[in-house]
């Protein structure tokens, strides 16, 4: 399982502020990162206010990756 954070700031590792956060119920990576991209860019589409400009991938161990790069 994975946590998806959408986050501020100016980039994913130096997040200035988390906006929003959901679980992710899945072992893929991929489809993690498919649905982080896909949360991030519909949040930036419909709701540009909550200024959000990246997304993060916390697994289990703690392990993080984000994105855009």
């Amino acid at each position: 399982m994975f946590t998806i954070e959408l986050i501020q700031g100016p980039s994913w590792q130096e997040p200035v502020e988390t906006i929003d956060r959901r679980e992710c119920d899945t072992d893929s990576l991929e489809f993690a990162l498919g649905e982080a991209l896909h949360w991030l860019r519909e949040i930036q589409r419909t709701a540009p206010a909550r200024g959000v400009t990246h997304y993060r991938i916390v697994g289990q161990s703690g392990a993080v990756i984000g994105g855009p790069h």
